[in-house]
C-alpha cells in the first residue's frame, strides 16, 4: 500500500470515527443466576418517556433469544407504543439465548419417555426466582408481565402456561416447534387439563404459510385460553412482528381508547372506570387523547376541563406537567400570555423538572417579547430533555423553538 493509501485512509477512519455517533435502541445488562450456575446477558429496551417521567412505571415484555429478536421487537414497541399508542408504553426484557445449543436445551421440558428433553422448568425458575425479582429491582416495572417465545422459544412458552399459567399475564408462542418429539407437548396439555378446568389465562398462539409445526393437533387438546391467528402472508421468520402487534393490541383492548379523543369529562371518568375492572394495575392514560380532547373538543368548555383536570390528578398524576401545558397551549391561543405563565409556574412548583414546561414558558416569552428570558427558558428545557434522554425527534423539537428565539435576537 502507498504512503498516499494510507494517509488517505486514515483520514476517512477519522472521519467515521470522529462524525459516526451510535444510536442506541436499548442498554446491555446481566444478571446471575445461581439456579442456572451461569451469568445470563440481558438487552433492555427503556420506553420514551422512560427517563423525563420519573414515577411512571411499565408493563414489561420478556422475550426469549433476545440476542436475535431483541432489535425488531424493541423497534415494535416503540411505534405501537410511543408513537402510536395503541398499546401503552412497555420495558423489554430480551434474554440472551447463548448460541443456539443452550438455546434450544433451555426451550425443552424433560417429560419422561421423551429423548430430546432439555432444563426448561429449571430455566422458568431462574425467570421466576431470580430474573424477574432483578427486573423489578432495578428498573420501573409495573407488575404487568408478558413472556413470548418464537419456534423452539415457543415450546418454552407453551410448557410455561400450562405449567406455571399465574406467573405472568399473558403468554405469547410464536409459530411454535410443537411437532417436537412427534407433539410431545400434546401430552403435557392432557395431563395439565386432567387437574384443572382452565389455566386462567391467556395464551397468543400464531403460524404463518407453514404446514406440519404440530399446532394444529396441539390446539385440539389444549383449551380455550389458547387463541389462534394464522398469518398466510408470513413466512416463519417474518411472523412475529404480526403476531406481536396482533397479540398485544388484543391483550390491552380495553386501555385502547375507541375516540381519538372525550367529548365530555363524564367519558374520561368511563374510560378509567373499565380500565379498572380490566385490570389491576395503574396504566398510564394515552396523551394523545388528551391533547385532542383539550386543545380540540373541549377548549372552550372551562367546566369540562376543570373536571378533566381533577380526574387526570386523581388518576393520571405522571400526565399532570403534560396536560397543564396543554391549558397553556389553549390560552397562548387566545393570546392570554399571563394566563398562560400563570398556569406553568404553578405546575413547575409541582413538577420542576418538566421540560414541557418549560417548553411552554419558552412560547409565553416569546410571545411577549421577552426574548432573554424565553432564550434561558428554551436552553433549561433542552438541558432537562438531554439528561431525561429524550428521543432525537423531540429534542428537535425543541431546537426549532430555539431557532425562532435565536432569530427575534438577530433582529434586535
Amino acid at each position: 500500500m502507498s504512503q498516499k493509501l494510507v494517509v488517505v485512509f486514515f483520514i476517512l477512519f477519522s472521519v467515521s470515527t470522529s462524525f459516526g455517533q451510535q444510536i442506541n435502541i436499548g442498554i446491555r445488562d446481566t444478571v446471575h443466576s445461581d439456579i442456572l450456575e451461569d451469568d445470563r446477558p440481558l438487552s433492555i429496551y427503556l420506553p420514551p418517556s422512560y427517563h423525563y417521567k420519573p414515577d411512571q412505571h411499565y408493563p414489561v415484555l420478556y422475550i426469549l433469544d433476545g440476542d436475535y429478536n431483541f432489535r425488531y421487537v424493541a423497534g415494535l414497541l416503540e411505534l405501537q407504543g410511543g408513537i402510536s399508542e395503541n398499546i401503552p408504553e412497555m420495558i423489554l426484557v430480551g434474554i440472551s439465548g447463548k448460541g443456539s445449543t443452550t438455546y434450544k436445551k433451555n426451550c425443552k421440558p424433560t417429560i419422561p419417555g421423551v429423548k430430546d428433553g432439555g432444563n426448561a422448568d429449571e430455566v422458568l425458575s431462574f425467570i421466576e426466582q431470580e430474573l424477574m425479582p432483578y427486573i423489578e429491582k432495578h428498573y420501573k416495572s409495573l407488575g404487568f408481565n408478558v413472556l413470548a417465545g418464537h419456534s423452539v422459544g415457543g415450546i418454552f412458552i407453551v410448557n410455561a402456561a400450562l405449567k406455571r399459567p399465574e406467573l405472568f399475564n399473558k403468554y405469547i408462542a410464536i409459530s411454535p416447534a410443537l411437532w417436537w418429539e412427534e407433539n410431545a407437548m400434546n401430552k403435557v396439555a392432557k395431563e395439565t387439563y386432567t387437574t384443572k378446568d382452565s389455566l386462567n389465562t391467556e395464551v397468543y398462539v400464531s403460524l404463518a404459510n407453514e404446514k406440519r409445526m404440530g399446532v394444529k393437533e396441539f390446539l385440539e387438546v389444549a383449551g380455550p385460553e389458547f387463541k389462534f391467528r394464522k398469518f398466510e402472508r408470513e413466512n416463519h421468520n417474518s411472523v412475529g412482528a404480526p403476531t406481536y402487534k396482533w397479540a398485544l393490541r388484543d391483550i390491552f383492548k380495553e386501555w385502547k381508547i375507541e375516540k381519538p379523543y372525550f367529548e365530555s369529562a363524564e367519558e374520561l371518568e368511563k374510560y378509567i372506570s373499565k380500565n379498572a375492572s380490566a385490570f389491576d394495575i395503574p396504566l398510564p392514560i394515552a396523551e394523545a387523547v388528551l391533547y385532542n380532547s383539550v386543545v380540540y373538543v373541549l377548549k372552550d368548555q372551562p367546566e369540562e376541563l376543570a373536571k378533566i383536570k381533577d380526574l387526570v390528578s386523581a388518576n393520571y398524576p405522571n400526565s399532570e406537567a403534560f396536560l397543564a401545558s396543554l391549558f397553556a397551549a389553549n390560552a397562548i391561543r387566545d393570546k392570554n400570555y399571563d394566563e398562560a405563565e400563570a398556569i406553568l409556574k404553578e405546575s413547575l412548583e409541582e413538577h420542576p423538572g418538566s421540560f414541557e414546561l418549560y417548553e411552554k414558558l419558552a412560547e409565553v416569552h416569546l410571545k411577549k417579547e421577552q426574548i432573554q428570558t424565553a432564550q434561558e427558558e428554551i436552553n433549561k428545557a433542552i438541558r432537562l430533555a438531554e439528561d431525561q434522554k429524550l428521543r432525537l425527534w423531540r429534542i428537535e423539537e425543541l431546537r426549532d423553538l430555539e431557532n425562532k428565539i435565536e432569530a427575534e435576537v438577530s433582529k434586535s
